[in-house]
Protein backbone atom coordinates (compact mmCIF):
# COMPACT_ATOMS: atom_id res chain seq x y z
CA UNK A 1 0.00 0.00 0.00
CA UNK A 2 1.21 3.32 -1.39
CA UNK A 3 1.75 6.12 1.20
CA UNK A 4 2.22 9.93 -0.19
CA UNK A 5 3.05 12.89 2.46
CA UNK A 6 0.58 15.30 1.87
CA UNK A 7 3.16 18.08 1.97
CA UNK A 8 5.95 17.08 -0.25
CA UNK A 9 9.35 18.19 -0.01
CA UNK A 10 8.51 20.70 2.11
CA UNK A 11 10.07 19.80 5.38
CA UNK A 12 12.95 22.49 5.93
CA UNK A 13 12.99 23.80 9.43
CA UNK A 14 13.92 27.29 8.32
CA UNK A 15 10.19 26.94 6.25
CA UNK A 16 8.03 25.67 9.48
CA UNK A 17 5.48 28.20 8.82
CA UNK A 18 4.50 27.15 5.12
CA UNK A 19 4.82 23.51 5.86
CA UNK A 20 2.54 24.31 8.80
CA UNK A 21 0.05 26.63 6.20
CA UNK A 22 -0.23 23.91 4.09
CA UNK A 23 -0.85 21.22 6.19
CA UNK A 24 -3.53 23.23 7.58
CA UNK A 25 -5.02 23.89 4.32
CA UNK A 26 -5.10 20.90 3.14
CA UNK A 27 -7.07 19.46 6.44
CA UNK A 28 -9.50 21.89 5.53
CA UNK A 29 -10.44 20.55 2.16
CA UNK A 30 -11.58 17.43 3.91
CA UNK A 31 -15.77 17.69 4.35
CA UNK A 32 -17.99 15.06 5.74
CA UNK A 33 -18.44 12.29 3.34
CA UNK A 34 -22.40 11.76 3.24
CA UNK A 35 -22.45 7.88 3.46
CA UNK A 36 -20.46 8.09 7.00
CA UNK A 37 -22.81 11.29 8.44
CA UNK A 38 -25.83 9.40 7.00
CA UNK A 39 -25.03 6.05 8.81
CA UNK A 40 -23.86 7.56 12.10
CA UNK A 41 -26.98 9.83 12.03
CA UNK A 42 -29.08 6.48 11.24
CA UNK A 43 -27.42 4.80 14.12
CA UNK A 44 -28.43 7.61 17.02
CA UNK A 45 -31.81 7.78 14.90
CA UNK A 46 -32.59 4.18 15.46
CA UNK A 47 -31.09 2.72 18.03
CA UNK A 48 -30.21 5.96 20.74
CA UNK A 49 -32.99 8.67 20.30
CA UNK A 50 -35.28 6.07 21.42
CA UNK A 51 -33.57 4.99 24.78
CA UNK A 52 -32.99 8.81 25.45
CA UNK A 53 -34.78 11.94 26.75
CA UNK A 54 -34.31 15.33 27.24
CA UNK A 55 -33.88 14.34 31.31
CA UNK A 56 -30.88 12.56 30.66
CA UNK A 57 -26.93 13.12 28.89
CA UNK A 58 -25.77 11.99 25.69
CA UNK A 59 -22.34 12.55 24.78
CA UNK A 60 -20.28 11.73 21.61
CA UNK A 61 -17.00 10.30 22.14
CA UNK A 62 -14.30 9.36 20.32
CA UNK A 63 -10.66 8.70 21.03
CA UNK A 64 -7.45 7.57 19.87
CA UNK A 65 -8.12 8.84 16.70
CA UNK A 66 -4.16 9.21 15.76
CA UNK A 67 -4.49 11.66 13.02
CA UNK A 68 -1.37 11.69 10.89
CA UNK A 69 0.03 14.32 7.50
CA UNK A 70 -0.54 10.84 5.24
CA UNK A 71 -3.29 9.87 3.15
CA UNK A 72 -2.75 6.42 4.27
CA UNK A 73 -5.45 3.40 3.08
CA UNK A 74 -4.23 0.91 5.59
CA UNK A 75 -3.44 2.54 9.02
CA UNK A 76 -2.82 5.76 10.54
CA UNK A 77 -3.41 8.61 8.42
CA UNK A 78 -5.61 11.35 7.48
CA UNK A 79 -8.69 9.40 8.50
CA UNK A 80 -8.35 10.12 12.20
CA UNK A 81 -9.63 14.20 10.96
CA UNK A 82 -12.08 12.38 9.05
CA UNK A 83 -13.39 10.89 11.76
CA UNK A 84 -13.62 14.16 13.95
CA UNK A 85 -15.03 15.61 11.04
CA UNK A 86 -17.79 13.30 10.04
CA UNK A 87 -18.79 12.84 14.23
CA UNK A 88 -18.78 16.63 15.17
CA UNK A 89 -21.36 17.16 12.19
CA UNK A 90 -23.31 14.58 13.73
CA UNK A 91 -23.43 15.89 16.88
CA UNK A 92 -24.38 19.29 15.73
CA UNK A 93 -27.49 17.75 13.33
CA UNK A 94 -28.77 15.70 16.16
CA UNK A 95 -28.52 18.20 19.10
CA UNK A 96 -25.94 16.09 21.38
CA UNK A 97 -24.74 17.56 24.75
CA UNK A 98 -21.12 16.97 24.48
CA UNK A 99 -18.47 16.23 22.96
CA UNK A 100 -15.48 14.50 24.47
CA UNK A 101 -12.28 13.26 22.77
CA UNK A 102 -10.45 10.59 25.08
CA UNK A 103 -7.03 11.55 23.68
CA UNK A 104 -4.33 10.97 21.44
CA UNK A 105 -6.00 12.89 18.90
CA UNK A 106 -2.90 12.85 16.24
CA UNK A 107 0.03 10.18 16.11
CA UNK A 108 2.76 12.60 17.63
CA UNK A 109 4.88 10.94 14.48
CA UNK A 110 4.70 14.46 11.98
CA UNK A 111 7.41 17.27 12.09
CA UNK A 112 6.35 19.39 15.00
CA UNK A 113 5.06 22.32 12.22
CA UNK A 114 2.80 19.60 11.23
CA UNK A 115 1.84 18.20 14.31
CA UNK A 116 0.93 21.61 15.56
CA UNK A 117 -1.10 22.49 12.43
CA UNK A 118 -3.34 19.00 13.16
CA UNK A 119 -3.97 20.20 16.82
CA UNK A 120 -5.07 23.87 15.54
CA UNK A 121 -7.15 22.57 13.03
CA UNK A 122 -9.07 19.79 15.31
CA UNK A 123 -9.52 22.23 17.82
CA UNK A 124 -11.59 24.23 15.39
CA UNK A 125 -13.53 21.71 14.25
CA UNK A 126 -14.71 20.96 17.24
CA UNK A 127 -15.34 24.47 17.89
CA UNK A 128 -17.68 24.77 14.66
CA UNK A 129 -19.65 21.66 15.91
CA UNK A 130 -22.45 22.99 18.56
CA UNK A 131 -22.14 21.26 21.43
CA UNK A 132 -19.40 22.11 24.19
CA UNK A 133 -16.50 19.99 24.13
CA UNK A 134 -13.67 18.52 25.83
CA UNK A 135 -10.62 17.14 24.66
CA UNK A 136 -8.35 14.73 26.65
CA UNK A 137 -4.41 15.06 26.87
CA UNK A 138 -3.64 11.79 25.37
CA UNK A 139 0.02 9.92 25.57
CA UNK A 140 0.67 10.33 21.60
CA UNK A 141 -0.03 14.44 21.39
CA UNK A 142 3.28 15.89 22.89
CA UNK A 143 4.83 14.44 19.60
CA UNK A 144 7.17 12.76 21.47
CA UNK A 145 6.85 9.74 19.29
CA UNK A 146 8.60 11.96 16.49
CA UNK A 147 11.48 12.73 19.00
CA UNK A 148 11.96 8.87 19.46
CA UNK A 149 12.50 8.15 15.66
CA UNK A 150 15.53 11.15 15.26
CA UNK A 151 18.86 10.49 15.81
CA UNK A 152 19.69 13.36 17.86
CA UNK A 153 16.90 13.42 20.32
CA UNK A 154 15.50 16.88 21.38
CA UNK A 155 12.28 18.11 22.19
CA UNK A 156 10.08 18.89 19.58
CA UNK A 157 7.56 20.11 21.20
CA UNK A 158 7.82 23.54 23.45
CA UNK A 159 6.82 22.94 27.62
CA UNK A 160 3.36 25.08 26.94
CA UNK A 161 2.34 23.70 22.90
CA UNK A 162 -0.62 21.49 24.03
CA UNK A 163 -1.94 23.71 26.21
CA UNK A 164 -1.94 26.75 24.17
CA UNK A 165 -3.01 24.75 21.59
CA UNK A 166 -5.71 22.34 23.07
CA UNK A 167 -6.38 22.79 26.68
CA UNK A 168 -7.02 26.57 26.83
CA UNK A 169 -9.81 26.18 24.50
CA UNK A 170 -11.65 23.95 26.69
CA UNK A 171 -12.07 26.04 29.46
CA UNK A 172 -12.98 28.82 27.57
CA UNK A 173 -16.28 27.41 27.51
CA UNK A 174 -18.80 28.44 29.71
CA UNK A 175 -20.26 24.79 30.28
CA UNK A 176 -16.54 23.69 31.03
CA UNK A 177 -15.42 24.55 34.77
CA UNK A 178 -11.95 24.10 36.36
CA UNK A 179 -10.68 25.04 39.92
CA UNK A 180 -7.98 27.82 38.55
CA UNK A 181 -6.40 28.66 35.52
CA UNK A 182 -3.54 25.91 35.52
CA UNK A 183 -5.81 23.02 37.05
CA UNK A 184 -5.80 19.98 34.53
CA UNK A 185 -8.69 18.47 36.30
CA UNK A 186 -11.97 19.91 34.51
CA UNK A 187 -16.06 18.96 34.61
CA UNK A 188 -19.11 19.14 32.93
CA UNK A 189 -22.48 19.09 34.86
CA UNK A 190 -26.08 18.54 33.01
CA UNK A 191 -28.61 18.10 36.16
CA UNK A 192 -27.40 15.48 38.74
CA UNK A 193 -25.11 14.09 36.31
CA UNK A 194 -21.34 14.88 36.89
CA UNK A 195 -18.47 14.57 34.33
CA UNK A 196 -14.96 14.44 35.49
CA UNK A 197 -11.82 15.14 33.00
CA UNK A 198 -8.62 13.85 34.44
CA UNK A 199 -4.85 14.01 32.74
CA UNK A 200 -3.02 10.75 32.64
CA UNK A 201 -0.40 12.30 30.62
CA UNK A 202 0.44 14.65 33.39
CA UNK A 203 3.98 14.99 33.49
CA UNK A 204 6.49 17.32 34.11
CA UNK A 205 8.60 18.95 31.27
CA UNK A 206 11.98 18.64 32.35
CA UNK A 207 14.66 19.36 29.51
CA UNK A 208 18.26 18.10 30.14
CA UNK A 209 20.60 18.39 27.31
CA UNK A 210 17.64 19.22 25.14
CA UNK A 211 16.10 15.96 25.90
CA UNK A 212 12.96 15.47 28.14
CA UNK A 213 13.89 13.35 31.13
CA UNK A 214 10.15 11.67 30.67
CA UNK A 215 9.02 10.50 27.45
CA UNK A 216 5.19 11.45 27.28
CA UNK A 217 4.59 8.28 24.69
CA UNK A 218 5.89 6.01 27.32
CA UNK A 219 5.32 7.68 30.54
CA UNK A 220 1.65 7.81 31.99
CA UNK A 221 1.23 9.35 35.21
CA UNK A 222 -1.04 11.64 37.75
CA UNK A 223 0.67 13.98 39.77
CA UNK A 224 0.00 15.41 43.57
CA UNK A 225 -1.69 18.32 42.14
CA UNK A 226 -3.97 17.07 40.15
CA UNK A 227 -4.89 14.22 42.75
CA UNK A 228 -5.60 17.20 45.38
CA UNK A 229 -7.47 19.63 42.45
CA UNK A 230 -9.78 16.07 41.71
CA UNK A 231 -10.14 15.67 45.93
CA UNK A 232 -11.37 19.31 46.00
CA UNK A 233 -14.25 18.87 42.97
CA UNK A 234 -15.10 15.48 44.57
CA UNK A 235 -15.89 17.36 48.10
CA UNK A 236 -18.49 19.64 46.04
CA UNK A 237 -20.07 16.69 44.40
CA UNK A 238 -23.13 16.98 46.56
CA UNK A 239 -26.00 14.55 45.51
CA UNK A 240 -23.97 13.23 41.91
CA UNK A 241 -24.21 11.16 39.67
CA UNK A 242 -20.29 10.98 38.54
CA UNK A 243 -18.74 9.42 35.92
CA UNK A 244 -14.16 9.93 35.40
CA UNK A 245 -12.86 10.33 32.16
CA UNK A 246 -9.62 10.39 31.60
CA UNK A 247 -7.23 8.76 28.29
CA UNK A 248 -5.12 5.56 29.82
CA UNK A 249 -6.77 2.96 32.12
CA UNK A 250 -6.11 3.65 35.66
CA UNK A 251 -5.85 0.02 36.98
CA UNK A 252 -5.84 -3.74 36.09
CA UNK A 253 -8.54 -5.82 36.58
CA UNK A 254 -6.73 -7.14 39.41
CA UNK A 255 -6.47 -3.74 41.16
CA UNK A 256 -2.78 -2.60 39.84
CA UNK A 257 -1.89 0.35 38.57
CA UNK A 258 -2.25 0.68 34.90
CA UNK A 259 -0.07 3.85 35.13
CA UNK A 260 3.51 4.27 35.64
CA UNK A 261 2.53 6.13 38.31
CA UNK A 262 -0.44 6.58 40.62
CA UNK A 263 -3.39 5.18 39.01
CA UNK A 264 -3.95 2.88 41.86
CA UNK A 265 -4.06 6.01 43.91
CA UNK A 266 -6.71 7.74 41.46
CA UNK A 267 -8.77 4.53 42.65
CA UNK A 268 -8.39 4.54 45.81
CA UNK A 269 -9.69 8.09 45.78
CA UNK A 270 -12.59 7.24 43.89
CA UNK A 271 -13.54 4.26 46.52
CA UNK A 272 -13.33 6.49 49.38
CA UNK A 273 -15.32 9.04 47.68
CA UNK A 274 -18.23 6.56 47.57
CA UNK A 275 -17.61 5.23 51.07
CA UNK A 276 -18.11 8.93 52.18
CA UNK A 277 -14.56 8.03 53.93
CA UNK A 278 -11.83 11.03 55.50
CA UNK A 279 -8.31 10.33 55.80
CA UNK A 280 -4.96 10.38 53.77
CA UNK A 281 -3.93 9.55 50.34
CA UNK A 282 0.07 9.26 50.72
CA UNK A 283 2.70 6.89 48.50
CA UNK A 284 6.38 6.28 49.28
CA UNK A 285 7.43 8.24 45.89
CA UNK A 286 9.50 11.16 46.69
CA UNK A 287 10.04 14.22 43.65
CA UNK A 288 7.84 14.36 40.79
CA UNK A 289 5.33 11.79 41.48
CA UNK A 290 5.39 11.86 45.67
CA UNK A 291 1.38 12.52 47.07
CA UNK A 292 0.26 12.97 50.30
CA UNK A 293 -3.00 14.78 50.56
CA UNK A 294 -6.29 14.68 53.29
CA UNK A 295 -9.49 14.18 52.00
CA UNK A 296 -12.72 14.22 53.94
CA UNK A 297 -15.57 12.79 51.50
CA UNK A 298 -18.28 12.88 54.68
CA UNK A 299 -20.97 15.30 53.31
CA UNK A 300 -21.30 14.57 49.82
CA UNK A 301 -24.84 13.66 50.22
CA UNK A 302 -25.95 10.69 47.87
CA UNK A 303 -23.01 11.09 45.24
CA UNK A 304 -21.11 8.27 43.68
CA UNK A 305 -18.51 7.65 41.03
CA UNK A 306 -20.19 4.38 39.02
CA UNK A 307 -17.70 4.76 36.39
CA UNK A 308 -14.57 5.79 34.78
CA UNK A 309 -14.25 5.67 31.00
CA UNK A 310 -11.23 5.69 29.04
CA UNK A 311 -9.41 4.69 25.84
CA UNK A 312 -5.84 4.27 24.90
CA UNK A 313 -5.59 0.59 24.44
CA UNK A 314 -7.18 0.05 20.94
CA UNK A 315 -9.62 -2.70 21.88
CA UNK A 316 -12.78 -2.63 23.76
CA UNK A 317 -12.84 -4.14 27.66
CA UNK A 318 -14.66 -3.90 30.63
CA UNK A 319 -14.21 -5.13 34.18
CA UNK A 320 -15.69 -3.96 37.75
CA UNK A 321 -13.32 -2.84 40.54
CA UNK A 322 -14.68 -1.76 44.54
CA UNK A 323 -17.99 -1.30 42.47
CA UNK A 324 -16.71 1.30 40.05
CA UNK A 325 -17.00 0.14 36.25
CA UNK A 326 -13.81 0.47 34.37
CA UNK A 327 -14.90 0.64 30.90
CA UNK A 328 -12.33 1.06 27.38
CA UNK A 329 -13.49 1.97 24.03
CA UNK A 330 -12.35 1.18 21.03
CA UNK A 331 -9.57 3.46 18.69
CA UNK A 332 -11.23 5.47 16.08
CA UNK A 333 -8.22 5.38 14.08
CA UNK A 334 -8.15 2.62 11.06
CA UNK A 335 -5.99 -0.05 12.04
CA UNK A 336 -5.95 -2.90 8.89
CA UNK A 337 -6.28 -6.41 8.99
CA UNK A 338 -3.11 -6.77 7.51
CA UNK A 339 -1.04 -3.95 9.51
CA UNK A 340 1.50 -5.72 11.23
CA UNK A 341 0.99 -3.14 14.91
CA UNK A 342 -2.86 -4.10 13.98
CA UNK A 343 -3.86 -4.87 17.32
CA UNK A 344 -5.72 -8.64 17.57
CA UNK A 345 -8.98 -7.16 18.52
CA UNK A 346 -9.14 -4.83 15.31
CA UNK A 347 -7.91 -7.17 12.69
CA UNK A 348 -11.47 -9.61 13.97
CA UNK A 349 -13.06 -6.36 12.81
CA UNK A 350 -11.53 -6.68 9.48
CA UNK A 351 -11.10 -2.84 9.10
CA UNK A 352 -11.03 -1.31 5.97
CA UNK A 353 -10.56 2.25 3.96
CA UNK A 354 -13.49 3.94 2.73
CA UNK A 355 -16.35 1.27 4.40
CA UNK A 356 -18.09 1.54 7.56
CA UNK A 357 -15.55 -0.70 9.95
CA UNK A 358 -12.71 2.62 9.04
CA UNK A 359 -14.00 4.42 11.92
CA UNK A 360 -14.74 3.48 15.29
CA UNK A 361 -16.94 5.90 17.89
CA UNK A 362 -19.72 6.00 20.34
CA UNK A 363 -22.84 8.06 21.56
CA UNK A 364 -22.65 7.45 25.53
CA UNK A 365 -25.91 8.12 27.30
CA UNK A 366 -26.52 8.53 31.70
CA UNK A 367 -29.92 8.47 32.68
CA UNK A 368 -29.83 9.72 36.76
CA UNK A 369 -33.28 8.47 36.66
CA UNK A 370 -33.09 5.12 35.79
CA UNK A 371 -29.55 4.77 37.08
CA UNK A 372 -28.22 3.43 34.07
CA UNK A 373 -24.88 4.23 31.85
CA UNK A 374 -25.87 2.60 27.87
CA UNK A 375 -23.05 2.73 25.25
CA UNK A 376 -24.20 2.48 21.99
CA UNK A 377 -20.90 2.31 19.16
CA UNK A 378 -20.68 2.31 15.70
CA UNK A 379 -18.12 1.15 13.09
CA UNK A 380 -15.66 -1.43 14.53
CA UNK A 381 -17.13 -1.08 17.86
CA UNK A 382 -19.76 -3.17 20.14
CA UNK A 383 -23.29 -1.63 18.88
CA UNK A 384 -24.98 -1.87 22.61
CA UNK A 385 -24.24 -2.04 26.34
CA UNK A 386 -25.53 -1.15 29.23
CA UNK A 387 -24.46 -0.66 33.35
CA UNK A 388 -25.84 -0.02 36.31
CA UNK A 389 -24.92 3.45 37.80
Amino acid sequence: MKIKNITGKIFSPRRSEIVSTQTDNFFRKLKPRPYVVDYIEGVYKNSVLPNVNQDTLTISVLTDTHAKAIASASYYGINGMRHIIEANQVATDVGLDLNVHLGDLMDGSDKPEISRGILKFAVENYQKSKPPFYIIEGNHDENDKYDEHRFFKTASFHRDDYDMLVAKYDFEQPEIFRLNQVSKVGWYDKGDVRIIFIDTSDIPYILSNGSKKYDFKKVRGVREQQLEDLTTILEQSVDKHVVVMGHANIISPSGRSALNFNGDLVQQLLVAFNNKASGQLKNELTGDFGVDIRYDFSSTGISKVTTYICGHMHYEKNYKVSEINHIILNCSALMGKKHGLTMDYNKKWDRRYNEISELAGYFINIDPKKLRLQIFGYGAATRYVSFEI
